[in-house]
């Protein structure tokens, strides 16, 4: 049979790899929408650093000494000492911070001295900064987010919850990852038609827009169409991730079912966490409702007749 060039298996039993499709322009990353916002409220937008006092004697803690900035990366590292990065602590710790650099006292970068905006999110995926000083408000497209958090120095990550070692702009996809066809299989159906799967369909939507979206820089087409292009783009992208985003139509196919993509395989009853990995079906089970009874043990359970005469007792083995 035919052998996978990568891992010299036959076909039927190479596991796939991954390919990638790599962007014309640069999309934002649906499941990171929150933390994009976190960084660029905290954020200084021409300078990039964290909007926090470096000098000494601007803690608000009782260390005359110390730094705002010092003060805040100090509690941020034992709150991760003490409970780890996905306790409830290391989230309030986070918010405060975001809630004092986007504070009205924050109006004035102290680093390089630029009036900071407001930065608003107009769900699920578009950035605007308004300035209320100019009365002026920008839209922020994903190529400026990218630049934005490209410039924000590696001993700023802590404060918005980041590791020095990654890097904020990876949030903001300039390559699409293609999972192997072993996780998105096309069935042959009764009439000899080829019927694909969900994410094939939809990552067929987004090589298309792509291409489009390339051929019409290409070609030099008007600012508004190339924006629409990478609005739909975005579009694709997004629900490729979750056809469940808030505030946008969920795609579908031509017979009008919705398509079942990434997060809507992995949560909820159905999904491959609870249905396949915790759920197994075994031989030798049945189900049966139990009954309450004043007369029964705290450690007995009433079981009907019919069930109780059909069980078999459990043996150790071991």
């Amino acid at each position: 049979g035919l052998l996978c060039p990568t891992d010299n298996c036959q076909y039927q039993e190479s596991p796939g790899h991954f390919g990638h499709i790599q962007l014309e322009l640069p999309v934002i990353h649906i499941g990171f929408v929150n933390l994009i916002k976190t960084a660029l409220k905290a954020t200084c937008n021409d300078c990039s650093k964290i909007l926090l006092h470096s000098e000494p004697g601007t803690s608000p803690g009782s260390n005359p000494e110390q730094s705002e900035q010092d003060y805040y990366r100090n509690r941020i590292r034992d709150v991760i000492t003490k409970h780890g990065v996905g306790s409830t602590e290391f989230s309030k710790i986070i918010k405060e911070v975001e809630k004092v650099t986007s504070g009205t006292k924050r109006k004035v970068c102290m680093h390089c001295g630029s009036s900071q905006g407001k930065i608003i999110l107009d769900k699920p995926t578009t950035f605007k900064e308004k300035d209320d000083a100019k009365g002026t408000e920008r839209k922020l497209n994903p190529r400026d987010v990218r630049e934005w958090l490209s410039s924000i120095p590696p001993e700023h990550l802590i404060f918005i919850g980041m590791d020095k070692q990654n890097r904020p702009e990876w949030i903001v996809l300039k390559v699409l990852p293609v999972p192997p066809i072993t996780v998105r299989p096309s069935i042959t159906l009764d009439s000899g038609d080829r019927s694909e799967d969900d994410l094939t369909h939809k990552l067929v939507d987004v090589l298309r827009i792509n291409q489009r979206l390339r051929e019409n820089r290409d070609s030099g087409a008007p600012q508004l169409i190339v924006e629409d292009l990478w609005e739909l783009l975005q579009y694709h992208i997004t629900t490729y991730f979750d056809n469940q985003t808030s505030g946008i139509p969920p795609a579908r196919h031509r017979s009008g079912r919705t398509l079942k993509t990434l997060t809507q395989r992995l949560k909820g009853k159905e999904g491959r966490f609870r249905s396949n990995l915790s759920g197994k079906r075994v031989n030798f089970c049945a189900r049966s409702v139990i009954s309450p009874d004043p007369y029964l043990s705290v450690n007995e359970v009433g079981v009907p007749t019919k069930i109780a005469k059909e069980l078999t007792v459990p043996i150790r083995v071991t």
